[in-house]
């Protein structure tokens, strides 16, 4: 199977296309194949978090509908796991490498789930705050796409709008943080931003590497357990810490001002990045990732433009 990541605006270009074929018509055999080859099994487009956010965001309710439609079938409701679970996975397998533990085998697709609020938390995370009945986790597995598109479409209008509005609260609140730190360490040199990044990560994490270093049974209680050693691992060897600090110094050093989207941006880079064939995203961040090297490292294809994933399709069907 095909793993392909498409940014929201490339989710919109194919939305008009399905709603108006007659003026989209260059993009008419895309979304034929697409449909074929996602019905077939062979292509998976997993949304991240950032898509659902900005598609439950839209005011418009037939705009809504339409993007929602379009995102929920045709990614069949799949979803790239959110961060917490991802590092879980990611942290786990370098401090198993580090101590030679074995740890138990999981699913060659472990990053992908068909619950869609998976994209944030896995349904039974306590940070949730709220109990998930199996009942309902049953209905979302069995129609993951409907459910997707339920939520998209159906939320109370005072629900969905608070959602949003305490979102980008707590966005702006991040903003200012990271402005703050960006000012601070403007004059410093490039590998020393990378240093305080770092240890920025891993202060920030360090309680979240404990408990999942616990649960392999390394029984840590603070930060000499762990010594630089294996943090310097964990920071260039987990994929989400890696591509998060890379990014991050590169977007960090540009002559413009954070914006809310570049945390949305910044998200989906870190999940889909070490796990797609190819992403499909905005020139930006395509171009932070490249001088990143995170194409090379991680062997994922990036292109700015759709025509990239109807090349991908009519390679992987042509006879080998």
């Amino acid at each position: 199977m095909l793993i392909v990541y498409l940014d929201q605006n490339k989710w919109i270009e194919l939305a008009r296309a399905a709603k108006h074929p007659a003026l989209h018509s260059k993009l008419q055999p895309l979304l034929a194949r697409i449909r074929e080859q996602v019905n077939a099994g062979r292509l998976a487009l997993p949304l991240t978090f950032a898509n659902i956010y900005e598609t439950h965001k839209i005011n418009d309710p037939e705009r809504r509908f339409d993007l929602a439609f379009v995102q929920a079938f045709l990614s069949n409701g799949l979803v790239i796991r959110g961060r917490h679970s991802r590092l879980k996975v990611e942290i786990n397998r370098v401090l198993a490498d580090s101590f030679q533990l074995t740890l138990p085998d999981i699913d060659e697709r472990w990053f992908i789930s068909n619950v869609f609020f998976e994209s944030v938390a896995e349904w039974n995370d306590t940070r949730l705050g709220i109990e998930i009945s199996e009942k309902v986790l049953s209905y979302i597995r069995c129609n993951p796409a409907e459910s997707l598109f339920e939520f998209l479409i159906n939320t109370p209008e005072d629900v969905r709008i608070g959602s949003v509005k305490n979102f980008s609260a707590g966005s702006e609140r991040l903003r200012m943080l990271v402005e703050e730190r960006r000012g601070k360490h403007a004059g410093e040199s490039v590998a020393m931003r990378r240093r305080i990044y770092s240890a920025l990560l891993m202060i920030d994490d360090f309680e979240r590497i404990i408990d999942f270093a616990n649960d392999i049974g390394l029984m840590w209680s603070g930060t000499a357990d762990m010594g630089d050693k294996i943090a310097r691992r964990l920071i260039n060897e987990v994929p989400t810490y890696h591509i998060e600090r890379e990014i991050a110094l590169r977007l960090e050093a540009q002559y413009r001002p954070i914006e809310e989207n570049d945390f949305r941006d910044m998200q989906s880079f870190c999940a889909v990045i070490p796990y797609a064939e190819l992403l499909v995203g905005e020139k930006q961040f395509v171009n932070l990732a490249r001088q990143a090297g995170l194409d090379r490292k991680f062997g994922t294809r990036m292109a700015t433009d759709l025509s990239a994933l109807e090349e991908l399709l009519h390679r992987s069907e042509s006879p080998r």
